[in-house]
């Protein structure tokens, strides 16, 4: 008897196990509430809904029941958990209810899905659960897209007015392209290669010109570049008129004050500013203001250069010379001796000073029938008195340089006539 009753327990708790262990609890959760035929899902606990397909998007809508014209009974308040299993990869949840995404693997995947109701404060419903089953067949991964294109370059170099400029369009692809300007505009005289890119000509106008460039390989690539081009003026250094125009030369004297204005412009300033060779002793150059000054004191011929630079790279020089005379001096001091009745020339003789030279008499009188020519510096004529004259002379040069010294002439009696002897009488 007793060995029956301990049989008959032993059978009992067997029972009882058994029946426990095909129970699935979810703490805290009771089943069913959501509604598999609205989300298209077929069969229950678990449900196995639309088949997805690997590295294809997927979505899926999540429904609750009981139904309330909506998607289902305090749907306001539920939040959505995977609480158990395997949810596809690639896969996620959103806070209003959609499965979507892009799976990354195959396979069937079998997970526990939890709804919480749980999201705004009043909401009190009991968590719920259900069983389901997504199946992910295999998928070829999607082709790579195209590269990016992007061109360039970030920066143009500044061109110049009456020379050839060339700027080249760069991009990462080497595919065909076709290149444009669409909106702004090039610098007059400049053009862009439709097949290169490549923007050449001569600008013809200074000043600053933006524009866009668009390159397109297809219909689905293509980029734009917003640039611009700052053209300047030709870089040149104006020289003062003292230097002619030709040679390139310039005049002056010993003790004369000497003033050149060496000016740049053109180009975009800042410049520096260099000078190379001689200067006459006793002259200089400022490099900030492009003066040549100061007081020659020796003559010579002496060769300088003079050049610029921009801030842009553009470079002018000039190649000059000054030619510095002696100074002007009278060297005549006594004129030649004259005679009355006789033809009377003489001249009077200067060195140094810049030519032409010209004469005037500050002081006479002259020597009766004699007069001076002041281009020449001659005196001229016949005289017609006998007697010596100091006579003021002033000698001027091109530069306004005045000499003056005293000269003196002395002019002869006429040579007596010699009697013809009268004829013998027979």
């Amino acid at each position: 008897m007793a060995h029956r009753v301990s049989l008959s327990k032993r059978l009992l708790v067997a029972a009882f196990l058994a029946a426990a262990a095909s129970i699935v609890l979810v703490p805290g959760a009771s089943a069913g509430n959501f509604d598999e035929e609205k989300m298209g899902c077929s069969g229950e606990n678990p449900a196995t809904c639309p088949t997805g397909t690997q590295h294809q998007p997927y979505s899926l809508e999540i429904y609750l029941a009981p139904p309330d014209g909506g998607r289902g009974e305090d749907f306001g308040c539920a939040t959505f958990h995977v609480t158990s299993g395997t949810f596809p990869p690639g896969l996620s949840i959103s806070d209003e209810g959609f499965i979507h995404g892009t799976p990354t693997d195959a396979g069937n995947f079998q997970f526990y899905l939890t709804v919480r109701y749980d999201k705004e404060p009043g909401c009190s419903k009991p968590a719920s659960d259900d069983q389901f089953i997504i199946p992910i067949n295999p998928g070829a991964p999607p082709a790579p897209p195209a590269p990016k294109l992007t061109i360039g370059p970030e920066a143009t170099p500044p061109g110049t007015v009456g020379t050839a400029y060339q700027l080249e369009m760069t991009a990462n692809l080497a595919d065909a392209k076709t290149w444009s300007i669409v909106s702004g505009g090039l610098p007059p005289g400049l053009n862009i290669d439709a097949s290169t890119g490549l923007v050449t000509g001569t600008p013809t106008a200074s000043g600053s010109f933006f524009f866009t460039v668009q390159a397109v390989i297809d219909a689905q690539r293509s980029d734009t570049k917003t640039l611009g081009i700052h053209v300047r003026d030709p870089l040149t250094i104006s020289v003062s008129e003292l230097f002619d125009v030709d040679t390139r030369r310039a005049q002056t004297e010993v003790g004369v004050r000497f003033a050149a204005i060496l000016a740049a412009t053109g180009g975009f300033g800042p410049y520096v500013v260099g000078q190379t060779g001689s200067l006459p002793p006793g002259t200089g150059f400022d490099s900030a203001t492009g003066a040549l000054t100061g007081e020659p004191e020796r003559a010579g011929r002496f060769r300088f250069g003079v050049t610029v630079t921009d801030a842009e790279g553009r470079t002018a020089s000039y190649a000059g010379a000054i030619f510095v005379a002696r100074r002007l001096t009278i060297v005549t001091r006594r004129l030649k001796t004259g005679r009355v009745g006789r033809v009377y020339v003489s001249k009077l003789r200067s060195i140094g000073g810049v030519a032409p030279i010209s004469w005037r008499i500050k002081r006479g009188p002259l020597p009766r029938g004699v007069r001076f020519d002041r281009t020449t510096g001659r005196f001229l004529g016949k005289p017609r008195k006998a007697g010596t004259w100091v006579i003021g002379v002033e000698s001027l040069d091109e530069l306004g340089v005045k000499i003056s010294s005293n000269v003196v002439v002395r002019m002869q009696p006429a040579l007596k006539k010699k009697r013809t002897p009268a004829p013998a009488r027979r």
